[in-house]
């Protein structure tokens, strides 16, 4: 058994003499993820690890540290001026339908380059970027070359930061074992290319602050996190949509109101097939056609985010017209393979 995997099992779970539980410093984080992606400790040890990380609840300095372990594994793509990294999560939409694919295609048919970091659902979860992405004949890359080449010629790309790795491989598999979302499904969101502008998406809760302190740590200077719909990047279209931006004049909350912006509707977009990725597809495509409805709604807000990301205004009612524009013109759709 790991003798100093075990001290830190013992230090975040609360030690056998009865003290209570200690976070870790960024330091020990790292060690301790650099040491589980070299392969070391028995997968009982990493389950016990994960789950008292879990019950304790991460801090910044935690996720930082793990993200920099994780890092130092990863060649990450080069990116063109303006790109803006859509970095996900693997547990997806189970209830709604997932439409921020469109808000991607959206978004690059108005001139944003995109960057899409998306994997395949975790066991038992919902539909994710990835999943959609797949389904319509996309490739997700596992190294950064053929990402990079992708972007650059056609401004759109996705691929998954940590395929090419097996440590991390063997540590989503024993959170998949699991069946709770842990540390690794976390830190993969924070493995965006050093200094990049990246949208993320995060559940409801207090953890807004937490998460834009982790990406400030990593060194990112512009930054949003959004707690879209079941986690997703959908932003609601019926209430307030919470956030987080991170930008060089510091953090400050977004509050991001339909209604503002001439998109409130009645309902959030509904599910209107049982088979989660049918229901999916569907509302992308009647979105994509620009048929005025919550799916169309909901796609524009979330393509608003990206180009008020980018830099190409600071005005969300005219970023809304430019992703309208980009889907009435077709741009949009000539980003994705349905």
């Amino acid at each position: 058994m790991d003798k100093e995997l075990r001290r830190l099992i013992q230090k975040v779970g609360g030690a056998v003499a009865g003290s209570g539980a200690r976070h870790l410093d960024t330091d020990e984080s790292e060690a301790a993820f650099r040491h589980l992606l070299q392969g070391a400790g028995e997968e009982i040890q990493i389950a016990a690890f994960f789950v008292a990380l879990r019950s304790k609840g991460t801090t910044a300095d935690e996720l930082t540290g793990a993200a920099l372990a994780a890092r130092s594994r990863i060649e990450f793509p080069l990116l063109p001026e303006g790109t803006v990294v859509v970095s996900t999560s693997r547990m997806g939409r189970r209830s709604g339908p997932l439409l921020s694919v469109v808000s991607v295609a959206a978004a690059v048919g108005a001139g944003v380059p995109v960057l899409l970091q998306a994997s395949p659902h975790a066991s038992g979860s919902g539909v994710t970027m990835g999943d959609l992405w797949k389904k319509m004949g996309g490739q997700i890359h596992a190294s950064a070359s053929p990402a990079a080449n992708e972007l650059a010629q056609n401004s759109l790309a996705c691929w998954q930061p940590t395929a090419a790795d097996e440590g991390w491989t063997r540590l989503l598999r024993i959170e998949n074992e699991l069946g709770l979302r842990c540390a690794p499904d976390v830190v993969s969101k924070l493995l965006a290319p050093s200094g990049s502008r990246v949208i993320v998406p995060s559940r409801l809760g207090p953890v807004l602050g937490m998460a834009s302190d982790a990406y400030a740590n990593l060194g990112h200077q512009t930054c949003l996190i959004v707690q879209g719909l079941e986690g997703s990047l959908d932003p609601s279209v019926t209430g307030m949509t919470r956030g987080m931006l991170l930008e060089e004049e510091g953090k400050s909350p977004l509050r991001l109101q339909p209604d503002d912006l001439g998109l409130g509707e009645l309902e959030e977009p509904p599910a209107l097939d049982s088979d989660r990725m049918l229901a999916s597809e569907t509302a992308c495509r009647k979105a994509l056609a620009g048929a005025e409805g919550p799916e169309l709604s909901c796609a524009l807000l979330g393509a608003a985010l990206l180009i008020r990301l980018s830099g190409q205004t600071r005005d969300l009612a005219s970023a809304v017209g430019m992703a309208r524009e980009s889907i009435e013109s077709g741009s949009a759709e000539k980003k994705l393979c349905f």
